[in-house]
C-alpha cells in the first residue's frame, strides 16, 4: 500500500510476508514512528497486543480486504490461464505486444502476463480494431478500482487486430525509433546500442507481420540491412588493421542515406 494513502486511527489487513494467499492480520495503527515503521495495536491475532510494523506490510484497509482476496484469487486464476495461453516474459512477441498498446494512446497496458486499463478504453480500442464483440474474453475480471484485465491471448487477439486495422499508428513509432537507434550504432562510441537494436527487431519483425507489412519491403529492408551490416564490419575491421582513411570513406558513404 502507498505510504502516502495510509493513516493513524484505521484499521488495516496486514501480512508478515508479502506473499499473494497468506492469512491477513487485523490491526489499528496507533502513531506514526519514522519513514516506514508503524506503531499499531492487534485486533485479531492476539487482541491488545501493541508492536511495530512497516509500510510494506500495511496492504488494504480492513473494511475492503475481502474485495482485495477476490482480486488477488482473480489476478492467480488469470495468471495462470495466461500461462496455459503461451505467454513467456521477455519473448519478442510479449514485447511486441508491450509496444502496440503503448502506441494506442488509451489508458490500456500490457504487463507481465495480461492488458489492464479503463474498461472504456477497452471497449475504445475495439471499435478502432473493428472487433464487434463487446463481451468480456474468458478469465476477464474488474478489480475493485474499476480496472479491467485481460489475459495474454486475449490481449494478443486484439493487438492483432487493432495492427491490421491502424497500421500507420503502429509503425510510425517503431520506425522512428529504428531510424533513430540504427543512426546512432553507426557512430564511434555508440556501439553499446547495437544489442537492444537487435533485441527490438524481432519484435518489430512480428508488428509488420501483423499490420500486414508488404512482404516484398520486408524482404528487401532485410537484405539492406545485410549489407548494411557487411559494410559496417568492413569498416570495423579496416580501422582494427590501421586503415583508418579507407574506413573514413566507407562511413561517409554510409551516413550520407
Amino acid at each position: 500500500m502507498d505510504k502516502s494513502a495510509i493513516v493513524v486511527g484505521k484499521e488495516y489487513a496486514i501480512r508478515e510476508r508479502r506473499i499473494p494467499g497468506s492469512p491477513f492480520q487485523r490491526v489499528k495503527l496507533l502513531e506514526h514512528i519514522r519513514r516506514n515503521k508503524w506503531k499499531a495495536k492487534w485486533i485479531d491475532p492476539n487482541p491488545g497486543l501493541v508492536d511495530y510494523v512497516e509500510s510494506a506490510q500495511i496492504i488494504v484497509l480492513w473494511k475492503e480486504q475481502k474485495a482485495f482476496l477476490r482480486d488477488e484469487e482473480d489476478a492467480a486464476r488469470l495468471a495462470e490461464r495466461s500461462d496455459r495461453e503461451g505467454f513467456k516474459p521477455g519473448s519478442p512477441i510479449a514485447e511486441a505486444m508491450q509496444q502496440v498498446f503503448e502506441s494506442m494512446g488509451e489508458n490500456i497496458a500490457f504487463y507481465g502476463h495480461r492488458a489492464s486499463g479503463e474498461p472504456e478504453a477497452f471497449s475504445r480500442v475495439r471499435a478502432r480494431a473493428h472487433d464487434p464483440d463487446n463481451s468480456d474474453p474468458p478469465g476477464a475480471y474488474t478489480d475493485r478500482l474499476r480496472t479491467l484485465h485481460w489475459s495474454f491471448q486475449a490481449a494478443l487477439d486484439l493487438a492483432r487486430k487493432f495492427c491490421a486495422a491502424e497500421p500507420s499508428t503502429v509503425l510510425v513509432d517503431i520506425e522512428a525509433t529504428e531510424r533513430e537507434w540504427s543512426s546512432k550504432a553507426s557512430r564511434p562510441g555508440e556501439e553499446y546500442i547495437v544489442p537492444l537494436l537487435n533485441q527490438y527487431r524481432a519484435s518489430w519483425a512480428i508488428i509488420r507481420q501483423w499490420t500486414g507489412h508488404d512482404p516484398a519491403i520486408a524482404e528487401r529492408e532485410a537484405y539492406i540491412e545485410r549489407l548494411q551490416r557487411l559494410v559496417w564490419d568492413t569498416v570495423y575491421a579496416l580501422q582494427k588493421a590501421g586503415l583508418d582513411n579507407e574506413a573514413a570513406k566507407l562511413r561517409r558513404l554510409l551516413e550520407r542515406r
